[in-house]
C-alpha cells in the first residue's frame, strides 16, 4: 500500500538511546523471556514513528540494526547448546558408535562453530550500524554514489540528502522510500544511478515429515551504473509492484526485468555495458532535450552557445547535442567545441566565461577528454585556464553540471595559459614548461637543469650572493610559476628579480631591484610559496611581458 509524504506525529515513543536502555534492561530481568516484549515495544515504536520521521529515516534505519545483537545473543545459545553435545560427545567411549554417532558429533561441532561465527558478524554489525553509523552499510551505500567518495562529507550531512529529499519528494510502499533523487530501501540508490529494475517474486516449497511447507520470496533488485545490486525485501507483493512501478516512471530507460533475470543483465561484459551506457544516455539527452523544447516553446532566452571546430554557432543547446558532439570528439571526427554562457558563471570568487572540450587518444581504448574553462579576466594580464583530463563518465557529468549553469570545483585542476585570441588551451596543456633550472657562471658559461632539488636550488642562490653565478632562472614544476635574478653590474650593484605569481584567473608579472643577499632570499623562498612578488618594492610588468610575447 502506498503511503505519501507523512507529517511527524505528535507522539514521540522511545526515542534513541532510550529505548535501547529499556530493552537492555528488559534481558537483564527477564533473559530470553524478554524477546517477545521487546518486539512488541519495536512494533509500537514503529506505529508511533512510520519510517523513523522523528529522528530521520536514514539514522532511524541504521539503528533497527541493533534488533540482530538480539538474534547473536539466541544463536550464541544454540551455539553453546551444541558445544556442549560436542564436548560430552569427545569424552564418551567411542568402541561401539556407528557411523551416524560420528555424524552427529561432527554436525554438532560443525554447527557451533558455524553459530557462533554467524552471531558475532551479527552482533558486530548490528552495534557498527546503531551506534557507528559512518561505518554502516547505508552510509557506505550513500558514499560511495557521490561523484567523489573519499571527499564524501560527515555522515550526518549524507543522511540529510536523503532524508530532506524523502521529506519533500517522498513516497512509500512499505519499508521502501522513493523521492525525486534517492530511493531508501536496505541500502540507498540513486535514481539517476539505476541501470535495471527486477522484481523477484517466488514461492518455495519443501516437503517435511508433518507436510508441505511454503514459502514466499520478494525482493526488488535495483543494479546502478557500477553494475552493483542492492536486494530490498518485501512482505506486501503489491508493495513490490508499486515500488517497482512507481521507480520505473522515474527512470523509464532503465531495464524492467522478473525472478532470475537480473542475473543475466549483472553477466554483461565490459563492451556489452558500455554500448548499454551509451545507448542509456542517449535516450535519457533525447528526452531531456525534447523536454527543454517543449518547456521553452522557444520563448525563453537560450543560456548557452555552441561553437564547433568548423566555425559553426548554435544557440539551440541541448544535453543531446553536447552527447553528440562529445561522441564526435572521441571517435576522432572532430577536436573540440567550446560551450559559451549567454552570461558569466559565477561560483565563490570566481568566474568563468567559456568551456572548452578536447579529446585526447594516445592510443585504442584509452581516450580521454580534457576541459579546460576559462576564467574571466579583467585585465591585459594572461589568462590562466582550469585544466582537467577526464574519463568519458567524469567529462560527461562536469558538461551537464555547465549546462545547468553549475561551475566545476577547480580546486585540483592544473594551470594552463592561454594568450589572445587564437588561445589553445590543448595545445598549451601538452606544451606546458617543464621544470628547469638554468644558470649562468660569470664567465659566461650556461648550465640547463631539468632534474633538480631544493638543495640544488639554495646552492644557485648561495653562488649569485657570493658572485659565482651572473644569471639563476627558475621555472617551478608545477608550471608557469618563473622566477630569475640577474646580478647588477658596476653601475648598480643591486640584483634585479623578476618573478611571476597568478592572480584569479591572470598570471602577473612583477620585476624588483635588491641587494644579493636579498635575492638569494627569495630564490630559496619563492619555490615554498613563503615569498610572493607583489608587495612593496616590486613593479607590476604585466603589459610590457604580455605585449613582448605577443610580438
Amino acid at each position: 500500500m502506498k503511503e505519501t509524504k507523512e507529517g511527524a506525529s505528535g507522539l514521540k515513543f522511545l526515542r534513541w538511546p532510550w529505548n535501547v536502555v529499556i530493552y537492555i534492561a528488559l534481558v537483564l530481568v527477564l533473559r530470553i523471556f524478554a524477546v517477545p516484549i521487546i518486539l512488541l515495544l519495536m512494533g509500537m515504536q514503529k506505529k508511533n514513528n512510520p519510517h523513523g520521521v522523528e529522528e530521520g529515516y536514514c539514522l532511524t534505519r541504521t539503528r533497527r540494526r541493533l534488533i540482530w545483537c538480539l538474534w547473536a545473543a539466541i544463536l550464541l545459545v544454540f551455539a553453546a547448546g551444541m558445544g556442549v553435545m560436542f564436548y560430552v560427545g569427545l569424552g564418551q567411549d567411542r568402541t561401539y558408535w556407528e557411523t551416524k554417532d560420528y555424524v552427529v558429533l561432527a554436525v554438532s561441532g560443525g554447527g557451533a562453530v558455524f553459530m557462533a561465527v554467524l552471531a558475532v558478524c551479527l552482533g558486530y554489525m548490528g552495534i557498527r550500524d546503531a551506534f557507528f553509523p559512518e561505518k554502516g552499510t547505508l552510509a557506505q551505500s550513500i558514499r560511495n554514489q557521490l561523484p567523489f567518495p573519499d571527499g564524501a562529507p560527515p555522515v550526518d550531512q549524507l543522511f540529510a540528502m536523503v532524508d530532506n529529499d524523502l521529506k519533500e519528494n517522498g513516497s512509500w510502499f512499505g519499508e521502501v522510500g522513493i523521492g525525486k533523487e534517492w530511493v531508501l530501501g536496505d541500502e540507498a540508490n540513486r535514481l539517476d544511478r539505476i541501470r535495471g529494475i527486477f522484481t523477484v517474486d517466488k514461492i518455495h516449497q519443501r516437503s517435511t515429515q508433518t507436510g508441505t511447507r511454503t514459502s514466499r520470496t520478494l525482493e526488488l533488485v535495483l543494479i546502478d551504473n557500477r553494475w552493483q545490486k542492492s536486494v530490498t525485501d518485501f512482505k506486501d507483493p503489491q508493495d513490490l509492484r508499486a515500488a517497482a512501478e512507481f521507480i520505473a516512471l522515474r527512470v523509464p530507460d532503465a531495464v524492467r526485468g522478473v525472478n532470475d533475470q537480473y542475473a543475466d543483465f549483472l553477466k554483461k561484459n565490459d563492451i556489452e555495458r558500455e554500448n548499454f551506457e551509451r545507448e542509456f544516455q542517449q535516450k535519457q539527452n533525447l528526452r531531456a532535450s525534447e523536454q527543454a523544447l517543449r518547456g521553452n516553446g522557444s520563448k525563453e532566452p537560450q543560456e548557452m552557445i555552441l561553437e564547433a571546430e568548423d566555425g559553426s554557432v548554435t544557440s539551440r543547446v541541448t544535453a543531446a547535442l553536447v552527447e553528440e558532439h562529445l561522441r564526435r570528439c572521441l571517435s576522432g571526427e572532430e577536436r573540440y567545441f567550446v560551450l559559451t554562457p549567454t552570461r558569466r558563471i559565477e561560483t565563490g570568487n570566481q568566474a568563468f566565461r567559456a568551456m572548452y572540450c578536447y579529446a585526447q587518444r594516445e592510443s585504442p581504448g584509452s581516450e580521454k577528454v580534457m576541459l579546460a574553462v576559462e576564467p574571466v579576466s579583467d585585465g591585459d594580464g594572461r589568462t590562466l585556464f582550469r585544466m582537467l583530463v577526464a574519463d568519458r563518465w567524469e567529462a560527461r557529468s562536469i558538461l551537464e553540471g555547465w549546462l545547468g549553469r553549475q561551475a566545476p570545483d577547480t580546486a585540483d585542476w592544473q594551470l594552463g595559459m592561454g594568450l589572445g585570441n587564437g588561445r589553445n588551451p590543448q595545445q598549451d596543456f601538452r606544451q606546458r614548461p617543464q621544470a628547469r633550472l638554468s644558470l649562468v657562471l660569470k664567465s659566461g658559461a650556461a648550465e640547463n637543469h631539468t632534474t633538480f632539488t631544493r638543495e640544488d636550488v639554495q646552492v644557485a642562490a648561495d653562488g649569485l650572493a657570493d658572485g659565482t653565478y651572473q644569471l639563476v632562472d627558475l621555472t617551478l614544476p608545477q608550471g608557469y610559476l618563473w622566477i630569475r635574478a640577474t646580478a647588477g653590474d658596476r653601475s648598480d650593484g643591486r640584483c634585479t628579480v623578476e618573478a611571476t605569481r597568478p592572480d584569479g584567473g591572470m598570471l602577473r608579472f612583477y620585476s624588483a631591484k635588491m641587494s644579493p643577499g636579498e635575492a638569494a632570499s627569495w630564490l630559496k623562498g619563492y619555490p615554498g610559496e613563503a615569498y610572493q612578488p607583489g608587495g612593496r618594492g616590486w613593479k607590476d610588468c604585466t603589459k610590457q611581458m604580455t605585449k613582448r610575447d605577443r610580438k
